[in-house]
């Protein structure tokens, strides 16, 4: 159950994991008018990175089955099962099996409920939802599932969301603990936590949609993430002719410390977009700035969909001390679903490139450069395919470090 769409329009990476946006549904009766799921991803991973003496070679498949009841009352329950299974030696370092002298591939074997909850839409225009469920705020930017990896990351907790007024779309949730992406086993697979996240998203008005947030984010045995970030941003797409579009994107966001952060720090989040697309190619140039505050502590998304930004050799999923800077170019081609001819057998097909520069926010520190590249096919009867690259070469910052996924898997 997501909130807003644009994960899956603003990241098509995601195809077909995100979900749909949590929208008021009228509680028509029939307990029985419910839905089944599953999902089945079969993935190979690779990683040659500089400073470990063997390359990680995993293999791993997954399984997410879940039913949703129809409305009984106003009130629909929902559960999902999820299952990791590594198929082969142990090659790679899982975070857990303490394999140091292999590249990490965060996927452990386990099985979890990934989502158990209970939803109401008694209200017209209001939707009450607790238990254990998937989140993706907007870009994912702050608040998401990492749905890239094996194992989803979860929330416990409970969140209203409020769609009641003509223009503006409203939600809060409160989360106790997070179930990350490591497993039950893990020391940090759990983190208890006192989460608020407070969001407002505006109609599509003709310059654009506006978005507003505040998020107040302690994680009990993660002290030093833990903050609190208040921002907002306009997302817009305007003709220029019949064929073409300009896209943009312009967001900022101040955090602060928060909870029981031991440093006291002020960091600035920006992101700016401008894009033009054709038909099924969309071009973009993008900077995203995560500030520090003098070398001492950095802007940071602990809950964030981390493998989205800052390139796909996930190098910076938690920001240096000294910040990050990212320049960078994304070129993305859909090839229609209705082809024909030659093309026909690449009905849908995404293919997305990227060129990333990264910089450090303060003392002038260049990060190095990378180049990744991802494609997804969608094939008959539920079947898709998936493969993905990505080269980080350092400079004043890690090694550098290759890697390659590939992955088959079935939804119905």
């Amino acid at each position: 159950m997501t909130f807003s769409a644009e994960a899956e329009a603003q990241n098509p990476l995601y195809n077909p994991e995100a979900g749909s946006p949590t929208r008021y549904e009228p509680p028509h009766e029939g307990i029985l008018n419910g839905k089944f799921w599953t999902d089945t991803r079969y993935r190979y991973e690779w990683v040659d990175q500089a400073n470990k003496p063997r390359n990680a070679n995993a293999s791993t498949i997954r399984n997410k089955t879940g039913v949703e009841s129809g409305f009984f009352h106003g009130f629909r329950a929902g559960v999902e099962g999820e299952f990791v299974l590594q198929l082969g030696p142990d090659d790679f370092n899982n975070t857990i099996n303490g394999r140091t002298q292999f590249p990490v591939v965060a996927d452990v074997q386990s099985a979890e409920v990934d989502q158990a909850y209970l939803e109401s839409h008694n209200i017209p225009g209001v939707a009450l939802l607790g238990g254990r469920f998937l989140e993706n705020l907007d870009n994912m930017r702050y608040v998401g599932s990492v749905a890239w990896r094996q194992n989803d990351q979860t929330f416990d907790g409970g969140k209203t969301t409020i769609t009641a007024l003509p223009d503006w779309e409203f939600l809060y949730a409160y989360i106790g603990n997070v179930n990350r992406i490591f497993s039950d086993e893990s020391p940090v697979g759990n983190i208890q936590s006192n989460i608020h996240l407070m969001h407002a998203q505006s109609k599509e008005y003709g310059f654009g949609k506006l978005t507003a947030y505040a998020y107040l984010i302690d994680l009990y045995d993660l002290d030093f993430l833990s903050n609190a970030s208040f921002g907002g941003f306009l997302k817009g797409k305007q003709k220029i002719s019949d064929k073409w579009n300009y896209l943009y994107r312009l967001e900022y966001a101040r955090q602060t410390d928060y909870g029981d952060q031991p440093i006291d720090y002020d960091a600035d989040y920006v992101r700016v977009e401008q894009g033009l697309s054709y038909g099924g190619f969309t071009g973009t140039l993008i900077y995203e700035l995560l500030g520090s505050d003098n070398g001492v502590a950095a802007f940071q998304t602990p809950l964030a969909t981390g493998h989205v930004f800052n390139g796909f050799a996930d190098i910076f999923l938690v920001t240096p001390p000294t910040g990050l800077q990212d320049f960078y170019v994304q070129a993305k081609y859909k090839v229609p679903a209705s082809s024909d001819g030659p093309f026909s057998y690449f009905g849908g097909l995404l293919l997305l490139a990227q060129y990333h520069e990264y910089r450090s926010a303060v003392q002038d520190l260049d990060y190095g450069s990378e180049f990744d590249f991802y494609s997804y096919l969608p094939l008959k009867a539920g079947l898709y395919a998936q493969a993905k690259y990505a080269n980080y070469q350092a400079d004043d910052f890690s090694v550098d470090t290759q890697k390659f996924i590939f992955g088959l898997g079935y939804q119905y």
